[in-house]
Formats: C-alpha cells, structure tokens, sequence
C-alpha cells in the first residue's frame, strides 16, 4: 500500500511542477493528425523567466473496442527533445473502460507505466493486432480477445486506448517537437538544458547547433563534456569546427583536461590540433600524457611536438 501511495504522490509532484493548464489565448507551436482526421495543436510551456519548458497537447480522440465506441479525453506532456513526460487528466472527465468503467487508482498508475515505457510491445502491433478472434459458444458471433503477448503493456477494458495513446506519444509529433527547440535555440535556453546534465538532451544539443554557433556555445560543450559519460567527449570534439577547437578557450580548457579525457576522446581532440596554434599550456600537457607505448595518441603528440 505504501509503494501505491508513493508513486501517486510522485506523479502529483510532477504535475504540480508543470506550468498551468491550456488557456483560449495560447498559440501552439506545431500541430499533428490523428490517423482519423483530428488535428491536435501543440502548445509550448514557459518556465516563468521566459525560457521554453515544455510541450503539451489536449487529446480528443474517439476509441472503439468489441464494437463500443467511446472518447478519450487527456493531456499529454513531452520534454523539450520530444520525450514523453507525463499526461494529465481532465477534471471530469476520468478514463473510462469497456461499459464506461471508470478506470482505477491502479489503471491511472500502469498508464502512465505503460506510456513511459519507449520500448513498449505496442510499437509493433497495428490495432487489427491488438484481438484475437475467439468464437463465443453462448452466441453465434465473434468477439475479441486480447492477444497474450501483450496483455502486460496494456490495461484490461482499455486495450486499444492504451494503444492510440502511446502511438500518440511516441509518434510522428517527436520529430516536429525537437525542430521546435531547435529554433528556439539561445544561449539562455541552451544554459539550462546543460545545467540538466542529462546527456540525451546534450547530443541533441551538438547535433542541432549549426558550426558558427559552437562558438557561442563554446563553454556550454564544455561543460557537457566534463558532464559527459561513454563516447560523448570524443563525439562532441569531432563536432567541434577545427577554428574553435584551436581557440584560447579551447586551448585553456583541453590544456586543463586532457587527462581526463579517455582515450578515444584525446586521439579525437589531437587528430584537430593545429601545430600552429598550439598555447604553451597545451604543449605542456601533451608533454605530461605522452608514455612509451607505441600507442597512435602518442604519436600524434609527438607529431604535434616535433613540429
């Protein structure tokens, strides 16, 4: 009872933490259709200091299962990359399931589970998949079962709104959201997504930021590069344009950092050097990394050294 209490209390956190509702005045941003002809605007979220926070749309769709027709009403929010990040519910106008059930504390729980979940089983059934047909020996007709495979990613009574609202999620509107934040790139915007440390959003970030611009962003790479896990360092230095790399900023920062560096990201990094442009704290710090191994880092150093 006490984990049931603590994820609802987690998700009333999250939403209270979201900016207020949709008002009549609000403009969106970007719009999508749904496979039955409803268009579905998508409105852009401040964070109160006029930064961009978030995206969210209001779902009205109608949803038919077992031959009963009804509608769905719902919020869905996504992040500034596009990631799903939470729904909302009308005020009254609760889900409902098959016989206009309402759905349950633990309905409301398993969809926001089953709409948090990017790799869900839903994304390879179509809806004609989601049943299988089973003959009824008390009628002479079909009626439709839920497929066994997927009886875990979905709720009971709500099979094909599980399925039309995670398509919604994770669907063609994802790759409109992030040419949005594209646009609405600054460096304000770009401090606080950094600040995040969250490293999807920074690849998203040296991804989409055009070669001029990383000279303005110099010092927020950076700092997603002290941040950075795996190959982000070497990725983000070959995104890098070779005019920056041999700047004074660069040079004092990869001076400072280049044993931290791995391995990988420093053969990226002395791959960019320019002989040329080399600080006299640059040269020092190569001098300090190189060892004895017949390594490929060691003898781009001392190609650099020997110039």
């Amino acid at each position: 009872m006490s984990s049931i209490i603590a994820i609802i209390s987690s998700i009333l956190v999250t939403l209270f933490l979201i900016p207020s509702r949709f008002t009549p005045d609000e403009k969106s941003v970007t719009h999508f259709t749904l496979s039955d002809s409803i268009r579905i605007d998508v409105i852009a979220y401040g964070d109160g200091q006029g930064l961009i926070e978030t995206y969210g749309a209001h779902i009205v769709s109608p949803v038919c299962e077992e031959g009963k027709c009804y509608t769905i009403e719902i919020e869905l929010f996504w992040d500034l990359i596009g990631r799903f990040h939470h729904y909302d519910t009308i005020s009254g106008k609760g889900l409902t399931k098959l016989d206009h059930i309402p759905f349950t504390i633990s309905d409301y729980i398993k969809l926001s589970d089953i709409l948090n979940n990017s790799h869900s089983l839903l994304a390879s059934y179509s809806k004609e998949e989601l049943v299988k047909n089973t003959r009824s020996s008390a009628i002479d007709g079909v009626t439709g079962a839920t497929n066994e495979e997927i009886q875990e990613s979905v709720i009971g009574g709500a099979v094909f709104s599980c399925h039309t609202l995670w398509h919604i999620a994770y669907g063609p509107v994802l790759d409109s959201l992030r040419k949005v934040t594209t646009l609405l790139l600054s460096k304000e915007l770009v401090v606080k997504l950094v600040n995040q440390q969250d490293q999807e959003i920074n690849y998203f970030i040296i991804n989409n930021i055009s070669e001029d611009d990383f000279g303005i962003y110099l010092p927020e790479v950076f700092k997603a590069i002290e941040d950075g896990r795996g190959y982000f360092a070497k990725n983000a230095i070959e995104k890098i344009p070779d005019e920056f790399i041999c700047d004074t900023l660069s040079q004092e920062f990869f001076a400072s950092h280049f044993s931290q560096l791995d391995y990988f990201a420093q053969v990226a990094l002395l791959e960019k050097l320019n002989v040329l442009s080399l600080s006299e704290a640059m040269i020092l710090a190569l001098k300090e990394n190189t060892d004895d191994r017949n390594s490929y880092k060691n003898h781009l150093i001392e190609s650099l050294l020997a110039e």
